[in-house]
């Protein structure tokens, strides 16, 4: 693999945890909802942009995806 894939699986990985403590969710839980709703495919498909912004921001941005897609987790 690409430096840029694993940098891209990394990120995920990470933005996946960030959700999961900050909603109080297992890894696996925050995973199948960002998934569900889609989340999943902005991370990666703005892998650049996204990866320049704060952490907080790119949470909101998670949450405001899943929830334009029918999420209501938050």
């Amino acid at each position: 693999m690409s430096k840029s894939v694993i940098d891209k699986i990394d990120y995920t990985v990470y933005c996946v945890n960030e959700f999961a403590r900050s909603n109080s969710l297992s890894y696996r839980d925050a995973f199948d909802y960002l998934d569900k709703y889609h989340a999943i495919d902005f991370i990666t498909d703005f892998y650049v942009e996204n990866s320049q912004q704060p952490m907080s921001l790119m949470l909101q941005d998670m949450a405001e995806c899943c929830r334009s897609r029918g999420g209501t987790l938050v």
